[in-house]
C-alpha cells in the first residue's frame, strides 16, 4: 500500500493464531516523525477510516470479512476485492493489541515528555 507518507516502520502483528490483521506503523520519536504519524491519521479520518470507522468495521463483522463492505471494497466493473485500510494513533490503552516482543520494547510518552524542539 502506498499512501505518499515516509519515514514509518511497518510491522505485522500476530498472535497464536497467526496474523491479528494489524499492522503497527512506528514513526521516529521526533517532532517531525509524530508530525507524520498525525497526518498518517488525518487521512485516515478524512475517508472515515480513523478509530471511530475501525470501532464500526469490528462491530459489523459477522464471520467471512471477505464479504463485509466495512472491510472489503469491491471494484464494480472488475469485481476485483480490495481490503479497507483503517488507521489511528494508539494509545497506552491499545497496547494489549501488540504482541509481547513489541510491548516489552515500548516507552509511552505524553505529548508533553517528547522532545519537540526539532
Amino acid at each position: 500500500m502506498e499512501l505518499g507518507f515516509g519515514g514509518g516502520k511497518s510491522k505485522s502483528i500476530y498472535g497464536k493464531e497467526g496474523h491479528t490483521g494489524v499492522t503497527m506503523v512506528k514513526f521516529a520519536n521526533t517532532s517531525a516523525g509524530l508530525k507524520e504519524a498525525e497526518r498518517l491519521v488525518e487521512y485516515f479520518e478524512r475517508e472515515n477510516h480513523g478509530r471511530k470507522g475501525w470501532a464500526r468495521a469490528q462491530a459489523s463483522r459477522s464471520g467471512d470479512d471477505d464479504k463485509n463492505p466495512a472491510l472489503v471494497k469491491v471494484d464494480e466493473k472488475t469485481g476485483e476485492r480490495k481490503r479497507i485500510f483503517y488507521g489511528y494513533l494508539a494509545t497506552a490503552s491499545d497496547l494489549d493489541k501488540l504482541d509481547f516482543d513489541t510491548r516489552k520494547k515500548v516507552i509511552i510518552k505524553s505529548r508533553r515528555e517528547l522532545d519537540l524542539s526539532d
